[in-house]
């Protein structure tokens, strides 16, 4: 069967998703899955069991109908795709939701339960890693011995993270930036990192499901509902 998923953005969410996509790979199916054009040469290369499609912003402008929803189902339908999902729990003025499953779980729950996915898959993302593009990074940043690892910004958020003085004194501070536009670059930092300390985020999330890090601080800036499920030894803030 084709299968295909509705959800356009963002990074967080497509790797919150990805285990729906790869449990139906995993059935014998093939996904399809259409997402913004400047995240497709990345996740495409993460995650190259499924197939993901453009849906490019030029054309239909970014934030409205034509993007979240009405160029995803079209390409998806011209794929033949048998079965589709949309996995956003809201979208402004579309009814593409099931209400009670909305009002009733958080936002990852959600995608998980309207995909009918059991939600323990979520800690099973696998990621196809780059370790020549993750080294050369970690080279970059010039990492010395142990450092604390801090991400501050997400996409409408930032912050400044202040750390204990003693770990100020003995640990190096590097900072997740724009250095690189893939995100997936900064797996082997986050993973080598004595402590990561970082905002809800997509780097977040891959911490939390491929759970890099024993030493975890995340710094929440959303209500409950739109707060992902985080188990993996975190400490918050």
């Amino acid at each position: 069967m084709r299968i295909g998923l509705i959800q356009t953005r963002g990074i967080g969410d497509i790797v919150i998703a990805a285990p729906i996509a790869q449990h139906f790979v995993d059935q014998g199916h093939e996904v399809f899955w259409p997402v913004d054009a400047r995240f497709h040469p990345f996740v495409q290369a993460a995650f190259p069991e499924i197939h993901f499609l453009v849906v490019d912003t030029r054309l239909g402008g970014e934030g409205t109908r034509a993007y979240f929803y009405d160029t995803p189902a079209a390409l998806l339908q011209a794929q033949g795709c048998e079965q589709v999902f949309c996995l956003y729990s809201y979208l402004s003025g579309l009814e593409v939701i099931n209400p009670k499953l909305a009002k009733s779980l958080k936002f990852d729950e959600y995608k998980y339960a309207a995909a009918g996915v059991p939600f323990e898959r979520k800690w099973q993302l696998r990621v196809s890693r780059d370790a020549a593009r993750e080294q050369a990074l970690f080279d970059q940043l010039g990492i010395h011995g142990p450092y604390a690892l801090l991400h501050e910004f997400g996409s409408n958020f930032r912050l400044q993270i202040e750390l204990p003085p003693d770990v100020k004194a003995t640990h190096q501070i590097v900072r997740i930036s724009e250095i690189s536009s893939n995100p997936f670059d900064w797996l082997g930092v986050i993973e080598r990192a004595a402590l990561f300390a970082c905002v809800d985020s997509c780097f977040a999330n891959l911490a939390e499901q491929l759970d890099l890090c024993a030493w975890k601080f995340l710094f929440l800036r959303s209500d409950m509902a739109f707060t992902p499920v985080f188990k993996n030894n975190w400490q918050f803030r």
